[in-house]
């Protein structure tokens, strides 16, 4: 390994560090209490350190927020390629990445509220989340389109199934923000499994049957 890329790799170890600790120190104190101070704290380096790799507060912030995006991004399809090409697997493997404790958990989830409060008034932050938004919406509603079309379900439209799917999700993110001891992992994905029964009987199992706890469903969070 060339000096080069032995310290372009060391620098990519110590941004991702400080990324990390950004993350837990707004998951403790929230987006305006975040200091660089508190980052460096978090991390055990000094305060240059931080400001060596990102020269602003703003910098550092964005830069979070970005490997937060590309993380979650990353999960879900890398769930969705492993699923299969069933639609049925795929949703399914969507909705297990959305509450894995790897995305769902309490701090992140706190995180991702703090900038989605901030995205209002912040173009940069507007920008990145819409992106998001928009790649994952689209993905969702593709695959219910081909659950749509593989069973004959014209009568229903896939965009409004996907906002409503989407509209669980978030709702249920807020509820392990809110009341992080009583959230249910297992719960809140057979709570969103009962309404894809509803939308598709054929594809999902019909409604009142028992829902078996996915495999990797587990209560609490992390």
């Amino acid at each position: 390994m060339s000096r080069k890329t032995a310290s372009s790799d060391r620098a990519d170890v110590r941004r991702q560090q400080l990324i990390e600790a950004t993350i837990t120190v707004i998951g403790r104190k929230g987006y305006a209490g975040t200091r660089m101070a508190d980052v460096a704290s978090q991390a055990k380096v000094s305060y240059g350190v931080v400001g060596f790799y990102f020269k602003t507060k703003d910098d550092l912030l964005l830069a979070t927020l970005q490997w937060l995006a590309e993380e979650y991004t990353a999960v879900w399809r890398a769930a969705v390629d492993k699923a299969g090409p069933n639609p049925a697997d795929q949703l399914r493997a969507i909705i297990d990445a959305d509450f894995s404790s790897k995305i769902a958990s309490q701090k992140k989830i706190a995180v991702w509220y703090a900038f989605w409060a901030e995205a209002r008034t912040r173009p940069s932050y507007r920008k990145l989340c819409a992106e998001l938004y928009n790649d994952y919406h689209w993905q969702v509603r593709t695959i219910i389109q081909e659950l749509i079309d593989r069973g004959g379900h014209q009568h229903l439209d896939s965009e409004r199934v996907t906002l409503a799917l989407n509209a669980m999700t978030d709702g249920m993110w807020l509820d392990l923000q809110i009341q992080p001891r009583d959230f249910d992992r297992s719960a809140a994905k057979q709570a969103i499994e009962m309404f894809l029964q509803h939308m598709f009987p054929a594809e999902f199992g019909s409604v009142g049957e028992q829902t078996a706890p996915p495999r990797q469903a587990r209560s609490g969070t992390r």
